[in-house]
């Protein structure tokens, strides 16, 4: 069952987000390094009464102006930031979660580890090397400034007379005062430093584990991991030892047997089936071909036949169009005949104008001319006939 994440996250009392301003948590750190400073500093100015040199004033600046630089990298002021911001680290591990959510079983859990994480975001807090550094440096840099303060007011001790020797030897030890000033303040910076890194630790640490303990239910152990993948392999096993028993049983051998009959069968009747639909594919690829076949042989012969009728209908066109001009021919010859009969009779007409003319003649002309009159007749339908 998937836990309810949201829920979880929400609940997580040690980081509700604080409207506690960092800045008075650097102020607090860099509180003592500046009051010190400004202490050996009235000092240099007469103000205080002890001396105070000004090679010793320059290295202790130097000094304070590191820890201010690394007083955002300390661990009281990473926890100050780490409760500030705590909305954020929810959801970036709400995220975080999600995408590594793996499922065993019916439960779903985060397959990642909480460590790496942690570490991941504490380093985006604060720098880690300013940090593992700071409770060394200021020391270090508090007895080299020693030195060097020293090696600045060293005399040379050149003197011949007792009094001027003693002289330099009470500068020596005055600037030997002043510069152990310098050692002092850098001790000083390191354990006010060591102070708010191991508290600021603490608190984080402690807020680590209560969000740890609240979150335990939302990732996978190793040990929950080998417990369920031991639980699913014996459900396993068990599902084997069940399916064992069934296969040595003789009523699922029987079972098989018949099934594998059956399927046997079956596959005969697929092979059989297959073997006369290739056959009937077979017959009717060949049918078709002679149809195909078949009908080559009409299409050519309906070319040939196609040929014949255009031969037959160019000689056809060819006959009518001779008969067309051996008729126009006879037209001709018809109309000049016709134009000679006239002219024969208005010659005989006007020759036998004055004699009686007698029936039978009268009878006979008329004859002709009907005749005449019923071939031309004959002779135009058979031309219109052709157009």
């Amino acid at each position: 069952m998937q836990p309810d994440m949201t829920q979880t996250l929400q609940s997580l009392a040690s980081l509700e987000t604080t409207k506690k301003n960092c800045s008075m948590v650097y102020l607090k750190i860099i509180a003592l390094p500046t009051l010190a400073y400004v202490y050996f500093l009235l000092g240099y100015l007469g103000i205080l009464h002890f001396k105070v040199g000004i090679h010793s004033i320059v290295l202790i600046g130097l000094i304070y102006l590191v820890a201010l630089i690394f007083a955002k990298h300390n661990g009281e002021y990473g926890a100050c930031y780490f409760r500030r911001y705590a909305n954020e680290f929810k959801i970036e591990l709400n995220e975080y979660i999600t995408k590594n959510l793996m499922r065993i079983g019916e439960e779903v859990k985060s397959n990642a580890s909480f460590e790496n994480f942690i570490d991941y975001y504490s380093k985006r807090i604060r720098n880690d090397n300013y940090a593992s550094v700071g409770a060394g440096i200021f020391p270090t840099m508090g007895i080299l400034g020693t030195f060097i303060s020293i090696a600045l007011t060293l005399p040379d001790f050149s003197s011949q007379t007792v009094g001027a020797l003693e002289n330099e030897i009470s500068l020596l030890l005055s600037g030997v005062g002043t510069a152990f000033y310098v050692s002092i303040y850098g001790i000083t910076l390191s354990l006010w430093w060591i102070f708010f890194e191991k508290r600021g630790l603490s608190r984080f640490d402690r807020d680590i584990e209560s969000i740890k303990e609240e979150t335990t239910s939302l990732f996978w152990t190793k040990e929950e991991i080998e417990h369920a993948y031991l639980k699913e392999n014996l459900q396993n096993f068990e599902k084997i030892g069940k399916m064992f028993e069934r296969l040595s049983s003789n009523d699922f051998f029987e079972r098989l047997s018949k099934s594998i009959e059956s399927k046997f069968s079956l596959f005969d009747q697929m092979l059989t089936l297959e073997a006369e639909a290739v056959k009937r594919g077979a017959e009717h690829i060949k049918d078709g071909m002679d149809a195909l076949a078949r009908s080559q042989e009409k299409q050519r012969d309906l070319g040939l036949i196609h040929e014949n009728i255009l031969s037959q209908l160019n000689q056809f066109n060819e006959n009518t169009t001779s008969l067309h001009v051996k008729m126009n021919e006879e037209q001709v010859v018809m109309l000049e005949t016709n134009k000679e009969l006239l002219v024969a009779l208005n010659e005989a007409l006007g020759n036998r104008i004055d004699m009686p003319i007698r029936n039978e003649e009268v009878e006979s002309l008329k004859e002709s001319l009907k005749i005449i009159d019923a071939e031309t007749e004959q002779i135009i339908q058979k031309m219109d006939a052709l157009r």
